[in-house]
């Protein structure tokens, strides 16, 4: 079973059987083709409030391209997390579920923040923004969970 490290924010990749580590490993690279290809999408559509690169319309077959290298990374590395998810045990099955209440939490604690202050700043946020406000929220639930279960 995976053994949860660095203040409940990773897992020990090495405490797993070789079929869990091949699912979990695949799930990461995806995962990072996946954030890759986003990024690449976001400059073309505005990131934190910064300016879209104009796209020529001999690039736009290519973005639309990347764009679906975007979901189809994301699905396959969904797909490798489920497969490694379901053969955990009940613990680790309680950390998962804690950090995404956190990042749920932080959804709408850091999101509304985010969305109230955002008039005075001349800030228009998107779903980038609510997304890293996931993020850290979800960071929060894993350290409290490792806090108060893990943590000696």
């Amino acid at each position: 079973m995976a053994k949860i490290t660095y203040k409940g924010l990773w897992i020990e990749v090495a405490s797993l059987n070789p079929k869990d580590k091949k699912n979990y490993i695949r799930s990461i690279i995806f995962f990072a083709l996946g954030g890759f290809f986003l990024g690449i999408h976001l400059a073309f559509t505005g990131f934190v409030g910064g300016e879209p690169i104009e796209v020529r319309d001999s690039a736009k077959p290519f973005i639309l391209i990347i764009r679906l290298l975007v979901i189809a990374c994301f699905l396959t590395a969904s797909i490798y997390y489920k497969m490694f998810y379901q053969t955990q045990d009940d613990f680790f099955k309680s950390y998962h579920n804690s950090a995404f209440a956190g990042g749920a939490y932080g959804f709408v604690v850091f999101g509304t923040l985010v969305s109230v202050f955002s008039p005075y700043f001349n800030f228009q946020p998107t779903f980038y923004e609510f997304f890293l406000a996931f993020t850290a929220g979800a960071c929060i639930g894993g350290y409290l969970f490792y806090k108060k279960y893990i943590a000696d």
